[in-house]
């Protein structure tokens, strides 16, 4: 992974997140919220010189969800004894340093930790992370779009991690001994390859700093929210203002929507979105917005020239927004 890495940096942190949900009474500002940071530290020559782990006491969801109990064995009484976000935040980012390159597996840490530090106030200083599933999918799978869980890239690798699985700091050990077979296969791709795979790296960094909006509609179908205008409006992801729509929202299969729109100060900026039915039997709409380039959105131009082209009956209730 150093091998993707400026020159400069001392050491990376590898961080993990667990977080808590309630399917039946969400709060749309904060969906997940964050009940356990672990990390580790790792120098230059890949060994493990310290590791981070704290619980965080829930403000919003104090009954834990039963798959994550089940997981992790976290249980509500040791959540009880946990200290507020922020501090804990605060002794994280003490604990980092201010040289140090932030590692995740997959995605989805990030924004997560991003959302909890607005909602609680809380300044947070980190740049996205590197994405360790994405470049081990480039890397040692052939393609950043393969994605493979944690455990099962150890076992691919042939590694047997000395910690057990799914607790936080754990998960980062985990994360951390893998780097070393990462960076390896990275040094060793061919030129053309590694530009792909930087140029991935440098489009999921941008979606890791996307303006997120969670939102409950009053609809029964995705159909009629996609009917809804202001519902469907797409704000800038630099300044919030109202954006023109250059592709609408369409569902380029399984339910992934998305949709190109420019600001008039900021340029073409990308959506993506999907709806997910609460316990409660509420539609619930989701989506991300983040800048995009002209290939980008040249790409998805094409791509809903396509789906127009694909007759209703084929499209297997894949829905666009009306137009007009």
């Amino acid at each position: 992974m150093f091998s993707l890495t400026d020159g400069q940096t001392r050491r990376m942190i590898v961080f993990d997140l667990e977080w808590n949900q309630s399917s039946y009474a969400p709060n749309h500002r904060m969906p997940h919220e964050i009940i356990e940071i672990g990390a580790c530290r790792v120098e230059r020559d890949f060994r493990v010189t310290d590791t981070f782990s704290a619980l965080i006491r829930p403000r919003l969801y104090k009954r834990l969800d039963k798959h994550i109990r089940s997981v992790t064995g976290i249980t509500e009484a040791e959540l009880a004894e946990g200290r507020s976000f922020s501090d804990v935040l605060g002794d994280f980012i003490s604990w980092c340093g201010e040289d140090a390159q932030l590692v995740t597996w997959g995605r989805d840490d990030y924004p997560v930790l991003r959302r909890n530090a607005a909602f609680f106030m809380t300044p947070m200083p980190f740049e996205p992370p590197l994405d360790a599933q994405l470049v081990f999918g480039g890397a040692c799978l052939g393609s950043c779009h393969q994605q493979m869980n944690l455990h099962a890239a150890l076992e691919r690798m042939n590694l047997t991690p000395a910690v057990p699985a799914h607790r936080a700091v754990y998960d980062a050990q985990c994360t951390a001994l893998l780097l070393p077979v990462i960076d390896q296969a990275v040094s060793a791709l061919p030129q053309e390859s590694r530009a792909q795979l930087l140029g991935m790296i440098a489009k999921e960094k941008r979606i890791a700093n996307s303006a997120l909006r969670s939102l409950p509609t009053r609809y029964a179908y995705p159909s009629d929210a996609l009917c809804d205008r202001p519902l469907m409006a797409l704000p800038c992801p630099l300044c919030g203002r109202r954006t023109a729509f250059e592709t609408p929202w369409f569902d380029m299969g399984r339910e992934k929507y998305v949709a190109v729109a420019r600001c008039p100060a900021h340029g073409l900026c990308m959506g993506q979105m999907h709806f997910k039915r609460a316990a409660s039997g509420q539609l619930i709409m989701h989506q991300r917005a983040f800048p995009a380039t002209r290939e980008e959105a040249a790409d998805v131009a094409e791509q809903f020239r396509l789906f127009e082209l694909t007759p209703v009956k084929k499209r297997h209730h894949r829905l666009s927004m009306p137009q007009g």
